[in-house]
């Protein structure tokens, strides 16, 4: 790497921070003066005589966590702001002259910093796919403003799991620390979705029962009941209360995946694609579409970066706040125009579609522009 390489990265890397710090600060900073009522008062549930110091920790413990949300959702303005910033200063102190004037090429210029920025786009990924989906991160983003010391509810509620029989599976809470699923209601269905028996337990934990070799689901004070259509109401078999061993392809890590729903934007691309498998059919566009943007929202902030650069790169100074201008306007448009295209993606567009077109549209946009840099 050479001496204009490492000075360029350098100088990059000041402003890529520098344009982080603004936005990500100015990101918390309206976020507080909106919701700082609610973190006096979450602090003031919990100890009434809370101080402003605890207030303050308890910011720094939300707001510690809700970097990382922060970060991916600025991480594709930030290398472009940071390239304006970098070209500005290469500009106001004739370093960029001094550079085209001993035959730099432009391109030359701008390819320390898309290096580095491809790396930062490495890191977003590193980020969505190792950092955020651990339980620990998960849990602590999941809090809202006013619940930063409390603890947080593990029990969940189960409705309408269908089994691969048809039959459905209901309970009233689930909770992973005992594996036990409670008030359990299992609806026995043909093939037409028609009902023909119940089973009823109080509880049901994932265990190894007595003389069994694999865990199942014990159920205590079971009960089954008959509803076909051709059974005598008045002589309708019910069952006594009794333990009873149920058998179902929904494990409790399956139980586990299908609850993380609520921070579905959290998981990694793993656990996404298995609660695709566990999803309803309404819901697989959806979870299709963000799992294909998990690839093409790194691209995209490349291609913006590479949209935006020709811009900022030019051999006359005196026309660089103007190209900063046009700068924003067209990479504004692609950034919009990227959101609403992404937002496409459900049951009636293939997410698919939804979430390489933007890659396939402007592409080739950045192609262009980047040919118009005069070297």
């Amino acid at each position: 790497m050479r001496i204009l390489d490492r000075y360029i990265i350098k100088s990059f890397l000041v402003n890529y921070l520098l344009a982080l710090d603004v936005l990500v600060g100015l990101f918390i900073v309206l976020d507080i003066v909106v919701n700082f009522d609610n973190f006096t008062s979450g602090a003031s549930r919990v100890d009434p005589n809370a101080s402003a110091m605890s207030v303050f920790l308890d910011i720094a413990d939300f707001y510690g966590f809700q970097i990382l949300v922060i970060f991916q959702q600025v991480s594709a303005a930030i290398p472009l702001l940071a390239a304006g910033f970098t070209m500005v200063r290469m500009t106001r102190h004739h370093e960029l002259t001094a550079m085209l004037s001993s035959g730099v090429s432009l391109y030359r210029v701008a390819a320390p910093i898309v290096l580095v920025s491809v790396l930062f786009s490495v890191l977003h990924i590193v980020n969505q796919e190792l950092i955020l989906p651990h339980p620990y991160v998960v849990e602590k983003l999941l809090r809202k403003h006013n619940e930063v010391n409390v603890s947080s509810n593990k029990s969940d509620p189960v409705n309408f799991l269908r089994e691969e029989d048809n039959s459905l599976i209901l309970a009233s809470r689930y909770d992973p620390a005992t594996k036990t699923l409670y008030d359990l209601r299992i609806i026995k269905r043909d093939e037409r979705g028609s009902p023909i028996g119940r089973i009823m337990a109080a509880s049901a934990t994932w265990k190894i029962a007595e003389g069994e070799v694999s865990e199942a689901w014990v159920m205590e004070k079971a009960i089954q009941v008959d509803d076909r259509l051709d059974a005598d109401p008045t002589k309708r078999p019910t069952s006594k209360e009794r333990s009873l061993l149920y058998r179902t392809s929904y494990t409790p890590a399956q139980l586990e995946i299908l609850f993380s729903k609520k921070a579905v934007e959290y998981l990694s691309s793993a656990r996404l694609h298995e609660l695709i498998n566990y999803s309803p059919d309404a819901t697989r566009p959806m979870l299709y579409k963000m799992m294909h943007i998990r690839v093409t929202q790194p691209l995209m902030n490349i291609i913006l970066l590479l949209i935006g650069i020709p811009f900022l790169l030019t051999r006359e100074p005196n026309r660089l706040m103007v190209n900063i201008f046009y700068c924003m306007i067209v990479t504004g448009v692609v950034f919009a125009a990227t959101f609403v295209i992404f937002q496409l993606g459900n049951k009636r567009v293939d997410p698919l579609l939804a979430a390489w077109l933007p890659v396939l549209l402007f592409g080739p946009v950045a192609a262009v522009t980047l040919d118009t840099i005069h070297t």
